[in-house]
């Protein structure tokens, strides 16, 4: 059904490009599928850009060369199926969280989604963050259902979210989510990851490598400040960069200690008390995490000095739009800077909400998060926490976009139904039975976005 809106939505074939970053991230995967695997652009990881260029050449096997302007409709194709996608996925959270029907809304309201039925016919990198985080999310809680989560099931989970993080870097986001599912799994399991004298030759491995590299650093520390902050994409050199990085190198001393520290205490039998803190199955897990994103994007590791210049590029731009391409000390910086509306993307977000959800939409959706708080299930929690940061994220950044919402709005189809159910709950018998006002709730949700749609395609 998702495919078949899409396809009502917009009659006429594209045959271009049409949003400036379907050409970076197209035709970077159209080099990568012609033999140039280095993408020398990492703004954001290369993951879809590779992904992309694995879906050529299987498709390439089947057919003659591929052309640039077949890996466009390639690309159009494999948007059109995640949006698709995206609202089975709300309809298996909502149902193993709540009831068939509550699912079935959920999923309805997402299919007629405007923001993503737009966004299914661009590439973007936000799509397959989306896809990745809420399939993070839909395992979770179908896992969580069935209480039952292994440390297999850990593995899976974090390999996800390196995933993730190789499609986007605020797929980062989601390793707060997996650090409150350790910590649940070390509390409901007595024995940790391994056996004592694993963890203490990892956790011991760990410390003293890193703090040999840390220190050498340390000792070449200017040289190693040039060598990561000699270009910027627009080759500006920024001094912020030497500090970031000074704060970062002695940051990892503390942790490399630590490490060593972590040792002492599993060696002396005294981990018991606090293993839910410091077990090493949070760092074997984070290691499979940097597996998960190198195995997708392995050059933003093996480019390091190019990758770091970029996304500190691409941090300045989101925190202060335009201002990144100039210098810190120019005066065009200093204007655009002083001229910022720190309310603008707020102002900008709350009217994209209201116009996509609508404002019965938005109301239930709040009261939805008040249900899912009052719950005593765990899982609920992270998707919420989620939802939270996120949030915070895209709000706080100057540049801003309605597909930054992607890997939220599936969130919000969850909540949404959620808020129809508990406020049915609330006034059954007071105004009308529960089953009257689930209806009629769902019909005024429904109402807005679906008049919105018939005006959108008229």
């Amino acid at each position: 059904m998702g495919l078949f809106i899409q396809k009502i939505s917009f009659s006429e074939v594209k045959n271009h490009p049409t949003h400036i970053d379907e050409i970076t991230v197209v035709e970077i995967a159209y080099n990568i599928y012609k033999g140039e695997y280095n993408p020398g652009f990492f703004r954001y990881p290369a993951g879809y850009m590779n992904l992309l260029a694995f879906i050529f050449k299987i498709f390439s096997i089947f057919s003659d060369e591929m052309t640039i302007k077949g890996a466009y409709k390639i690309s159009w194709y494999v948007s059109k199926i995640i949006i698709a996608v995206l609202p089975v996925m709300v309809f298996i959270i909502c149902y193993f969280l709540g009831t068939y029907i509550i699912g079935i809304i959920g999923s309805f309201l997402a299919i007629f989604s405007g923001v993503m039925i737009q966004h299914s016919q661009v590439a973007v990198v936000d799509i397959l963050l989306s896809f990745f985080c809420f399939l993070f999310f839909t395992i979770s809680v179908y896992w969580f259902k069935r209480s039952d989560i292994s440390l297999n099931k850990l593995i899976v989970l974090s390999s996800i979210i390196g995933i993730s993080i190789a499609m986007k870097y605020t797929g980062a986001i989601l390793i707060l989510s997996l650090f409150f599912i350790i910590n649940r799994f070390i509390n409901q399991n007595i024995e940790f990851s391994g056996t004592k004298y694993f963890q203490i030759v990892f956790t011991g491995i760990v410390g003293v490598g890193l703090f040999l590299i840390i220190s050498l650093s340390l000792a070449n520390k200017e040289f190693v400040l040039q060598e990561l902050t000699v270009l910027t994409t627009d080759g500006i050199i920024e001094i912020e960069y030497h500090n970031l990085l000074n704060k970062l190198i002695y940051l990892s001393l503390f942790i490399s200690l630590g490490f060593m520290v972590l040792t002492y205490f599993i060696q002396m039998d005294k981990v018991n008390g606090l293993g839910k803190f410091i077990s090493p199955l949070y760092l074997q897990l984070f290691i499979i995490v940097f597996f998960g994103f190198f195995l997708f994007s392995p050059y933003t590791i093996l480019e390091i000095k190019k990758s770091f210049a970029d996304f500190m590029y691409e941090y300045r731009h989101m925190q202060i739009g335009s201002a990144a391409q100039y210098h810190h000390q120019s005066q065009e910086y200093r204007t655009i800077v002083k001229n910022l509306d720190n309310l603008y993307p707020l102002r900008f977000y709350l009217k994209l909400f209201f116009y996509n959800f609508g404002k019965v939409g938005v109301a239930m959706a709040i009261v939805g998060i008040f249900e899912i708080l009052k719950k005593e299930k765990f899982v609920e929690k992270i998707i919420l926490v989620f939802l939270f940061l996120m949030t915070l994220t895209i709000v706080s950044w100057q540049n801003v976009a309605d597909r930054y919402t992607l890997s939220i709005l599936p969130i919000i189809y969850v909540l949404i139904p959620f808020g129809i159910h508990w406020l049915s709950i609330f006034l059954e018998n007071k105004v009308l039975p529960y089953h009257y006002l689930f209806t009629l709730l769902s019909f005024l949700t429904f109402l807005e976005p679906l008049l919105k749609w018939f005006n959108a395609i008229g």
